[in-house]
């Protein structure tokens, strides 16, 4: 068997012992991966799926006798095949991540330090959760305006049921399979846009947009508590991502007073954020307060773009470049709102959460690649083992 010499540094990180084999995958024309055979990820949701599947089919089935609808289950409606997926089948979903999720904490211990992991575990979970809520209200809403007024028998209805909780349970063990720091932003993206999206086609008045974009938590709108819930797990998941990704810089580089103040900038950010969730933007002392938060979002995003060459001062350039372009676009935006009134108050809102949240991703991903993508260059040599051992 061919033998290959590594760097030490290389040899520990793989955590390797004498003569244990390796392999080299991906070979393409300029690059490959190296890895230990017994580093595969194991796939456990074609296996492990399958249980929870069958416990909350033999639920369904319960609550429909309950319930008195034996024969007949409408696809939409209060006691419907819809409801059944969204309560049912996703509360079934989400024991089953927490459990994939809880039972992997070892292995995710070497991606994240345990202090990280256990921050975050509440955050990921609950983001989950409204991911697949939100997905299933969206794909249900879908379907009843196409199948208006449909219903189905006992036995189609749950075979319908166990397909989309078999459907459910698998995304959930392999979301923890393949989970990592890029899947949280991932998470961080679908919740921010989608629950917004579907905040404002599902707010009950077309004209919302004349106002403001705070209407859409308030009294005045039926998905109020949507658009909230969405402001309040895209902090916290925007909170525990900053806290994982500072942890591991601190980790790898040491600490940083500079970088120490950025992280406690874009906290109180992601804490104000929240606020502006918990608090609508309802009449009386709500809408002081709320005024008060969102104001205070503006104040720590402008420290953090403006003064982000002081606080990474050897982050990449276009980081820099990048920030001060968003900045003038946010300032045109101003001036066409306020001076000119050229855009409505909602465009403005929109237009500079759009450019911030831009800039956050952006950031997230500077500091990303600080992190792992870091590159390391090594002389190479010819010498084969047959010509050593021939000297």
């Amino acid at each position: 068997m061919d033998k290959i010499h590594l760097p030490k540094e290389i040899y520990e990180r793989l955590d390797l012992k004498e003569n244990e084999e390796i392999e080299i995958v991906d070979l393409a024309a300029d690059s490959f991966t190296i890895r230990k055979i017994n580093a595969r990820k194991s796939d456990k949701a074609p296996k492990w799926f399958i249980i929870p599947t069958i416990i909350s089919a033999f639920i369904f089935i319960i609550f429909a006798f309950v319930l008195k609808h034996p024969h007949v289950i409408a696809l939409s409606g209060n006691e419907s095949l819809a409801t059944a997926v969204i309560t049912i089948a996703n509360a079934i979903g989400m024991l089953t991540f927490i459990s994939a999720y809880f039972s992997r904490r070892k292995e995710f211990y070497k991606q994240m330090t345990k202090r990280s992991y256990w921050r975050t575990f509440a955050t990921v979970t609950l983001s989950v959760l409204l991911i697949v809520i939100l997905a299933s209200m969206g794909l249900f809403w879908f379907l009843g305006q196409i199948f208006y007024g449909v219903s189905f028998g006992l036995f189609t209805s749950t075979l319908i049921f166990t397909i989309f909780s078999g459907i459910i349970n698998y995304v959930m063990i392999f979301v923890v399979d393949t989970f990592s720091i890029n899947m949280m932003v991932t998470m961080l993206l679908v919740v921010s846009v989608g629950g917004f999206v579907s905040s404002m086609a599902t707010n009950g008045n077309q004209y919302w947009w004349q106002r403001n974009f705070s209407l859409l938590g308030t009294q005045a709108s039926r998905s109020s508590w949507q658009f909230n819930l969405t402001l309040i797990v895209s902090a916290a998941l925007f909170a525990a991502l900053i806290d994982y990704i500072f942890v591991s810089l601190r980790q790898k580089a040491g600490s940083h007073y500079r970088q120490n103040i950025l992280q406690v900038l874009l906290t109180l950010c992601a804490i104000s954020i929240a606020l502006v969730g918990l608090i609508p933007n309802d009449p009386g002392w709500m809408h002081i307060a709320h005024d008060i938060v969102a104001q205070l979002i503006v104040l720590f995003m402008a420290i953090s773009i403006l003064g982000i060459r002081w606080f990474l001062p050897n982050a990449d350039p276009n980081l820099y470049r990048m920030s001060y372009f968003i900045v003038g676009l946010i300032l045109i935006s101003y001036v066409l709102w306020h001076p000119i009134h050229y855009l409505t108050l909602t465009a403005f809102e929109i237009l500079s959460f759009s450019l911030s949240f831009a800039w956050l991703l952006l950031l997230v991903n500077t500091l990303i690649n600080m992190l792992w993508n870091t590159k390391k260059i090594y002389k190479i040599s010819l010498n084969s083992i047959e010509e050593k051992s021939e000297k």
